[in-house]
């Protein structure tokens, strides 16, 4: 099994939307991919345009409340997905409460049934610092942190770098929404790659006003927009997803 964690230090910087493209498109390369949203907004069915959000999923499994077996479900795409459920206050506490003295217990729901030996695990995460991403670092084999080309995105960084030096596996920044016509973003992507040489991917994502009409008609942009500058950005992604991880 292979875990891969989407990382951000900043909200809004795609990685919802991202998770989605890459659990798509490493299910076209043959990949038996499961994707799982650690992330209490639990918005990741509703991007994948489902009417409602479940309202079981990764919490209650943690709380022992619900078996893992009866969480996961095949989507149309072809890839598993294990949403977050819809927790209470009260609960999302426990939970991470759970995950700083407990984490035995994630890695013990990791190494479940449900998630094969040759599969990929596609983690969704919230934004740094949430005690989810650490212990999920722990575990992952490749942390994908996005950036956007804003200054709150670019100063989020070194608080970040520390913790990846830390994690168990390898990390690499890539910047969303990039327009190159932009001095600014152009500006940026220079101070990013002075911070972070080779560690910063050579390509980008750009923006794509697809993506927002995507999620207004409640489809995946693969869906609604299949030959969008997006989409080829994401699949050139996936496939050096897929070399890097053998």
């Amino acid at each position: 099994m292979i875990i891969i964690a989407l990382v951000s230090p900043t909200g809004g910087a795609g990685r919802t939307s991202l998770a989605i493209a890459a659990a798509s498109h490493l299910c076209m390369l043959g990949r038996k991919v499961t994707l799982v949203q650690a992330d209490p907004a639990n918005n990741i069915e509703f991007q994948l345009g489902y009417a409602q959000a479940s309202p079981n999923g990764l919490g209650q499994a943690l709380l022992q409340l619900k078996e893992l077996n009866t969480l996961v479900a095949t989507t149309t795409a072809g890839f598993k997905l294990l949403p977050f459920g819809q927790l209470t206050l009260t609960e999302q506490l426990a939970v991470d409460q759970m995950l700083m003295e407990q984490p035995e217990n994630l890695t013990a729901l990791f190494r479940h049934a449900q998630f094969e030996d040759d599969c990929v695990v596609i983690v969704d995460l919230p934004r740094w610092p949430a005690p989810w991403v650490q212990k999920i670092m722990a575990l992952s084999d490749l942390n994908l942190v996005t950036l956007v080309p804003d200054s709150a995105s670019i100063l989020g960084i070194d608080p970040l770098l520390p913790h990846l030096l830390e994690s168990r596996g390898t990390s690499y920044f890539l910047m969303n929404r990039f327009d190159s016509t932009k001095v600014l973003h152009l500006d940026l992507w220079t101070l990013c790659k002075m911070k972070l040489s080779h560690r910063l991917l050579p390509f980008y994502l750009h923006e794509d006003q697809a993506l927002s009409e995507s999620l207004a008609a409640g489809q995946p942009l693969l869906d609604y927009a299949p030959r969008s500058q997006l989409v080829d950005d994401q699949q050139k992604l996936c496939n050096w997803i897929d070399a890097e991880i053998g």
